[in-house]
């Protein structure tokens, strides 16, 4: 039997659950499990780029994309803001390109930019998360104010949006493209993905062709930020 005093933190540290099992057995609140995955986020040594990215726009890199469960929340984030306002916040947020952070690093680099990140109100009000908060992180009066998009804004979106609000696209673009950015070619990004997510099944994974195409846009967008620049 789960002992009452443990947290979700805990089980997954000991091993043999995972963290929706968690939850569903300690029969946690929604806020409660949301909080609980921004604890165990903070604590980590470390975060990759990608998982940077999403933890920054209030998604949780593990449990976001599942397309069986849905998508999972941090706090701050939930199913009724708007997919064109999520596939921005994904793209602010990889335009800061961070590397592989601490998480205080990574959250000084956001609000260095003036980036807001969705559950940094509750981390400073939960004593567990706040001790794994930098400095630069404990005064709200830093925050940039967030600003939803406008009806204008949004339309403007237009086809990018609808690309964007596609749950394997939000999932496998960015580590595409990180594989990209890193040196590899498309054929051993191809790999590398059967070889990370070759359990999942296939409808879950961008087919070859989808992964070829993304690499073009990714080397036209370089090649046109090169000539801005």
């Amino acid at each position: 039997m789960t002992d009452p005093e443990k947290t979700i933190t805990d089980i997954i540290r000991g091993g043999g659950e995972t963290l929706k099992e968690a939850a569903a057995r300690q029969n946690l609140s929604r806020e409660a499990r949301q909080l609980e995955q921004l604890r165990d986020w903070l604590s980590r040594p470390n975060w990759k780029s990608t998982e940077s990215a999403m933890l920054l726009a209030g998604l949780d890199p593990e449990l976001s994309f599942s397309e069986t469960e849905g998508r999972w929340w941090l706090p701050g984030s939930d199913e009724s803001l708007h997919p064109d306002e999520i596939a921005d916040r994904l793209e602010r947020v990889w335009g800061l390109r961070l590397p592989l952070l601490t998480p205080e690093e990574a959250i000084v680099a956001a609000l260095a930019k003036k980036h807001r990140i969705p559950w940094l109100d509750a981390a400073r009000a939960d004593p567990e998360c706040r001790k794994y908060l930098p400095p630069e992180a404990l005064d709200a009066s830093a925050d940039a104010p967030r600003v939803p998009l406008n009806a204008s804004e949004v339309a403007s979106l237009g086809g990018k949006a609808k690309r964007d609000k596609d749950p394997k696209r939000q999932r496998f673009f960015p580590i595409v493209r990180e594989l990209h950015e890193s040196g590899f070619i498309t054929a051993e990004i191809v790999r590398r993905l059967v070889d990370d997510f070759g359990d999942e099944p296939d409808e879950n994974r961008p087919s070859s062709g989808t992964v070829y195409r993304w690499v073009e846009k990714i080397k036209a967008a370089a090649k046109a930020r090169e000539v801005e620049g």
